[in-house]
């Protein structure tokens, strides 16, 4: 705002505000409102589906069966399971508590997710972990942390997989030069994200697999947001995909 508009050499005052804590609040607001609809919503939905799962069971095991109608008991049993992975993920949203943030060193806890994840999963996984400097630290709630890292290291190992028959990932951590900001990269093997697809990946329900619930994603986001952090894709300059988790800087994070 120019100080005297009349003059053309006028001083100018310049107003700055920092929104991060205004876009906070907006965004705890969202996460209340949608988790209480989705809650609502899957709870209707969970009754009528178990009754048609729990009937397609009973009528698999009829030794009357032929081929072809053990084929479509299979697809009941099959869509109901994915329904419910739906109605689960969007429960926790519902479920959504606000985050508890504490600060912590990333390549530790990165090295110690690494060491419990193969808990989790059924098939071995090779998980390759560079953290410089070691001594970054980030300021979030681990236990959303982990969750959201869960997600998308769940879905590079499977695109790994498909491209290499190995289940293989990088997660690659540091500083933002630029920024001065701390980032976890989470690198695979696969064959990467069509760009007619890219400005989807983030999106409620979009999913590219057959029994995708379309959420891990989504729900990814939502809880980088909720900590201040961001969640961005790139294509890897090794032909793979490249999910970046940007945290916000640690002595710099709003209450």
């Amino acid at each position: 705002s120019a100080v005297r508009p009349e003059r053309p050499d006028a001083d100018v005052i310049v107003f700055l505000e920092d929104t991060v804590e205004i876009q906070q609040q907006a965004q705890q607001l969202k996460l209340a409102a949608l988790g209480r609809l989705a809650g609502s919503i899957a709870h209707e939905i969970r009754n009528p589906l178990g009754a048609i799962s729990h009937a397609g069971q009973l009528l698999s095991e009829s030794k009357h069966l032929d081929k072809g109608d053990t084929r479509l008991t299979d697809i009941i049993n099959m869509q109901s399971k994915r329904m419910n992975g739906v109605i689960e993920n969007v429960l926790e949203l519902s479920r959504r508590k606000p985050p508890l943030p504490v600060r912590l060193n990333l390549k530790n806890w990165v090295e110690e997710f690494v060491t419990q994840f193969p808990q989790t999963v059924e098939d071995a996984a090779e998980i390759r972990v560079t953290v410089e400097p070691g001594g970054t630290e980030v300021r979030v709630d681990p236990g959303q942390l982990g969750q959201a890292l869960t997600n998308l290291v769940l879905n590079g190992l499977r695109y790994s997989k498909q491209r290499t028959s190995r289940a293989t990932l990088c997660l690659e951590g540091g500083l933002d030069a630029t920024t001065d900001r701390p980032y976890l990269n989470v690198i695979d093997d696969g064959p990467g994200v069509p760009d007619d697809q890219v400005a989807h990946l983030f999106e409620p329900f979009f999913t590219t697999e057959r029994t995708g619930t379309g959420l891990g994603l989504y729900i990814t986001r939502e809880l980088c947001e909720a900590n201040q952090a961001r969640v961005t894709y790139t294509r890897h300059h090794g032909g793979g995909s490249c999910f970046r988790i940007t945290f916000a800087h640690p002595d710099r994070i709003t209450a």
